[in-house]
This record gives structure tokens, sequence and C-alpha cells, in this order.
């Protein structure tokens, strides 16, 4: 997050306190990036460099305004180069699966140790389905990062927004107004077919991946069109909020595939012009 911040305020038209805390920033990154790291460190580091050059270059060719155009083009720059990078060193991305299962290895052995020492009945059980957990985020890590970099840019530029003195672009929105161009339905599309077409590779495994990252926008996108019925009914304020945070833990499953179902299809549908309409006085 430091990063993505630090090239906002200085990037865009920075006055004299931007420029030192950007400075402050840029130092903290740096000092942040040299410091020891195993090999999926290492890379996730080199992810953190080529995006924070991608938002550079978005930003100086100053063609884009609202956060969710600069961000979806600097992760697009930052992808490309981060690809042929891989091409041009031979990493795979199983080396990155594997890297990550090795570094999360570590990371799985400390939560089993807390939650159940050894010699204890369930611990055989906990290894496993921790395992399986990582094992998973293995195989969809790059997915995973692309949302964990959406999320993090975002809550870089809303801090842009209340440090900068004079912020040059647009503020975010609430989420219940989130949406984005419809035609990126065709990167869910694209991406289900190469993963549902066998003996594609590292090509399916890559198309996994896309599915994943494109599948969590359209979630958000669902969770947006929710909360926007909500807000269309009256259901607001703290007990709403509680009410959300309880549905998503106990019915997590069913509360995901309903917000996937709505994202998807607002496409097509765009629910809430339905609710604006719906919501008019009828003419005389």
């Amino acid at each position: 997050m430091t990063a993505p911040l630090a090239v906002y305020l200085a990037a865009q038209r920075p006055s004299g306190r931007d420029a030192v805390w950007a400075l402050a920033l840029f130092f903290l990154t740096v000092w942040g990036l040299l410091a020891p790291a195993d090999r999926f460190l290492q890379l996730e580091r080199a992810w953190v460099v080529l995006l924070a050059g991608g938002l550079v270059v978005v930003l100086l060719a100053g063609r884009t305004r609202g956060f969710l155009p600069t961000t979806l083009t600097a992760i697009t720059l930052a992808g490309i180069a981060a690809a042929i990078l891989m091409v041009a060193t031979r990493l795979t991305l199983a080396d990155v699966a594997g890297a990550s299962q090795q570094h999360f290895f570590l990371v799985r052995r400390g939560i089993v140790d807390y939650l159940s020492p050894v010699g204890s009945p369930s611990r055989a059980g906990l290894e496993q389905s921790v395992g399986q957990f990582y094992r998973l985020v293995g195989r969809l890590l790059p997915g995973l990062v692309l949302l964990q970099s959406l999320a993090a840019m975002a809550l870089a530029w809303a801090l842009y927004h209340r440090v900068a003195r004079a912020p040059q672009r647009e503020p975010l929105h609430p989420l219940a107004t989130f949406r984005f161009n419809d035609h990126l339905i065709w990167g869910v599309a694209v991406s289900l077919l190469v993963v549902v077409l066998p003996r594609l590779g590292w090509i399916q495994t890559a198309g996994g991946n896309l599915l994943v990252f494109f599948g969590g926008l359209y979630l958000v996108r669902g969770i947006a069109v929710l909360a926007a019925a909500a807000g269309a009914v009256g259901f607001g304020g703290a007990l709403a909020y509680l009410a959300t945070l309880l549905a998503a833990l106990l019915l997590w499953p069913v509360v995901t595939l309903a917000a996937l179902a709505v994202g998807l299809t607002d496409t097509l549908v765009d629910w809430r012009q339905r609710l604006a309409r719906a919501a008019r006085p009828p003419k005389p």
C-alpha cells in the first residue's frame, strides 16, 4: 500500500507537504524491499515494483480519471511486464506455486502449532485441512495477488484523498455505486472457456487465475447491487452492517454465490437502474 500511495502523492501535482509524504513513503517502501526474504517474498516485492511502475505510467499519461480505470490499467501493464519477465527468466507458474507453498509451509506449521499442540488428537485433521487450503492458495496465487493489489490500491487511493492538499482525481464513490465497463464480462467468458478446455497446461492455470480475478470483480459488483437494494428499502445503519456480517460468516457459500450471480447478471439487467425506476413516483 505504501508504494501506490507514494506514487499517487508524487505523480499528481504535489504540494510541498505531499512531496515530503511521498519521499517518506518511498524510503519506507525501499527499506521493506531490501529486507531479507525468501524466494516467495522476493517475487512479491518484484510485483510491487512492477505495479508501482505501471501506476506511474498511467498517472503520467493522464488519460484516465476514476479509480477503477486507473487501477485496472496499471494492473494490466504490470501483468504484461511480469509475463515478459517470466518468459525472459524462464519462471513458470508452477515455480511460483512451489515458492508460495514452501513459504506458507512455515506459516501453516505455526498455525497448527498454535491451534493444536503436538499430541492433540485433532492435529492430523487440522494439518490436512490447512495444508489443502494453502495448496489451493498456491495454485491460485496470481489471481489472488491481483485482487489483493486492487484492494491495496483502493486503500491507497482513499488515503491519498485524505492526505493530499489538493487531490487531482475523483475520490472513491460509495460501494452501492460500484460498477465497471460491461465488456469485462468477456474476461469471465474467455477465462472460463480456457479452464474447461482440456490439455492446455499452463494456459489453463493462467485462465483459472484470471477467472479468480474477474470473478472477484463481479462478486464485489454483486455486493454493491445488494447494498443499493438494501438502501432502497431503508435497510441501513449499524443493524444492517451487523446482519450482513453475520450472514457472511454463517452462510458464506450462499452469500458468495448469490452476490456473484447478481454481479454477473447486472451486466445484462442493470439491477440498480430497475431499482431507480421502481422508486420513482408514478406519473399522474
